[in-house]
């Protein structure tokens, strides 16, 4: 596990307390429940120490989960939606090509052989101690975690995973539904312990510093995400669920209480940056494979009348001038060779500058040619998550190695994992597919200018003063641009457009909008493959990891990474 914990704002100064219940931890699993470590410095009894000491690996572990690790960003659930839905590049030729199973090897063994176990160790030790909060939180963690993996992967043990110390070595594969319904009872007895009298409260939260009543609010919204992701399978109970949550008021409808990790600047040892910095800026330059999709830059550069006001704290330029770049790739600059199945309105290479946006470069969709010498070339990511730098037209290309320690924000930026621009923009979809309770354009213009507000503040150090900031009149202007298109379209366009709005807020936490697009078939006009015109059949979920289908005997690998999560009922083409 990727030790970030120069970042907390308490921490453990016995190292020999950490190890001692790593190792024990090992050797008997989830039976563990006398550690007989040795008195924490900070005067806590041994068994607080450990309680509080799983419960900042959880969390630690949920934000690796999401992101990824040091140098290894590819590795996270954020990075696999992008990809897949043409926010980040990814190789082909055609889906099944995409991945290999042991790519997804990392966030299975982060999810069920770390996470899980860890939780199924503290639970006892904090239901000892009465510490209700310590509880709830991983309760809130385990639902968020589980359910990504169905999201991921379709159905996945979990009734009987992390139980190795009762002997089930191939947990039980279940049903995705069933997950789904477990992890909403889950959250439903994590808010009722967020409501009991706790003993002690967590020394070290590192998403929300204890608070109780912002920990009900992510529980109500990962259950309003719940019942929008299943919307298709039972639309009454979806709206019944919905209607209800809204109604109860406690919901994160403000960035203040936004689920997110907060990473640091540390260098190195430990390295607690975000690792999507490390994987563009460390090193000798960006990381080989590592591209924003140009369908994902044109539509937030050029989709209106001006650019999107995040688009300079999203995309970092290192260069404005091409006229060196034929030496590098012809394909794109001199002799583009467009595909025939390509339509007009795609962008092909070189996104164009109609706002004035020169040098946003990166790369098409399941595009598997090799890498070319580009990497001073390459638009890299920006303030807004990671932590890197704003795009003021520095066009600053010696941004790797030792200099990035002290380039933009050095790497202190975030996980978004849980946002209020998100909870808003499900239930414009709600409202607008469901007829739940609300207006659908009244939550899409607060879902817009919640992620620009949170974008502008995040950014604020590095943009204010620049001329190139996302002042108030900007963040308007561009609001009143997206409703006027809105307000012209049909039924489909109006949700394309709330689709769109997901994905843009979503940046760096791509299974918002993974799941977007398997639930909507929206945004209808995504940039089609590159290298073939039929790259088969959409990933409608991920290929079993292999380290889970070699070793469980309950799971048999897929013959295609098409097979659709159950909330997906949608018929086979839906989506490509």
């Amino acid at each position: 596990m990727k030790n970030t914990h120069s970042i907390m704002k308490n921490r453990f100064k016995n190292i020999g307390l950490a190890l001692v219940a790593v190792s024990i931890l090992l050797t008997n699993g989830c039976e563990t429940t006398e550690l007989g470590v040795v008195p924490s410095p900070n005067e806590l009894n041994p068994t607080q120490a450990d309680v509080d000491f799983f419960l900042n690996s959880i969390q630690q572990l949920v934000a690796k989960v999401h992101s990824g690790t040091e140098g290894l960003a590819e590795n996270g659930t954020a990075q696999f939606g992008m990809e897949a839905v043409r926010m980040q590049h990814s190789f082909g030729p055609t889906y099944r090509e995409s991945y290999e199973p042991s790519d997804f090897d990392q966030i299975w063994d982060d999810t069920y052989a770390e996470a899980l176990i860890d939780i199924r160790t503290m639970t006892p030790l904090a239901e000892e101690a009465s510490q209700f909060t310590h509880i709830a939180i991983a309760q809130i963690l385990e639902a968020y975690l589980i359910t990504t993996m169905v999201d991921m992967f379709g159905d996945v043990p979990y009734s009987e995973a992390a139980r190795g110390g009762e002997g089930i070595f191939n947990p039980a594969v279940d049903t995705g539904a069933s997950i789904y319904a477990a992890a909403d009872q889950l959250l439903q007895d994590a808010i009722v312990n967020l409501n009991r009298q706790e003993l002690v409260l967590p020394t070290n939260d590192l998403y929300y510093g204890g608070d109780e009543t912002q920990w009900i609010k992510a529980a109500n919204t990962m259950r309003l995400r719940l019942a929008v992701q299943s919307r298709l399978v039972n639309p009454a109970e979806s709206t019944a669920i919905i209607n209800s949550l809204v109604g109860g008021g406690q919901l994160i409808v403000d960035a203040a209480d936004d689920l997110q990790f907060q990473w640091g600047s540390n260098l190195a040892a430990p390295d607690s940056r975000h690792p999507y910095f490390d994987s563009n800026y460390d090193g000798q330059g960006p990381s080989s494979d590592f591209y924003t999709c140009n369908y994902y830059m044109n539509l937030m550069a050029n989709q209106y009348g001006e650019a999107d006001p995040r688009t300079r704290y999203y995309f970092y330029r290192q260069q404005e001038d091409y006229s060196g770049a034929d030496v590098i790739t012809k394909e794109c600059v001199t002799e583009p060779a467009i595909p025939a199945w390509w339509a007009p309105f795609d962008v092909y290479c070189l996104v164009p500058a109609t706002n004035g946006l020169n040098g946003l470069w990166g790369r098409n969709h399941l595009d598997d040619d090799g890498i070319p010498p580009d990497d001073n070339f390459r638009t890299l990511h920006g303030v807004y998550p990671i932590g890197g730098p704003f795009d003021d037209n520095s066009f600053n290309t010696a941004v790797s190695g030792s200099t990035a320690a002290t380039f933009g924000l050095a790497g202190a930026g975030i996980s978004p994992m849980l946002l209020a621009a998100n909870t808003h923009l499900m239930l414009a979809e709600s409202a607008l597919v469901l007829g739940t309770s609300g207006d659908a354009r009244v939550y899409l213009e607060e879902g817009v200018r919640q992620s620009m507000n949170k974008v502008a503040a995040f950014g604020a150090v590095l943009a204010d003063g620049t001329g190139f900031e996302a002042t108030p009149d900007a963040i308007n202007a561009h609001i009143a641009d997206i409703l006027a298109a809105y307000d012209a379209g049909n039924d489909t366009d109006k949700l394309r457009i709330i689709a769109e709005q997901v994905f843009i807020a979503s940046w760096c936490n791509g299974m918002e909008g993974y799941n977007t697009y398997r639930r909507t078939g929206q945004p209808d006009n995504l940039t089609p493959a590159t290298r073939v015109a039929d790259p088969g059949t959409f990933l409608r979920s991920m290929w079993y990891p292999q380290t889970a289908s070699d070793n469980n005997t309950n799971i048999t690998q897929k013959a295609n990474p098409d097979t659709p999560v159950f909330w997906d009922t949608n018929p086979e083409g839906f989506v490509d």
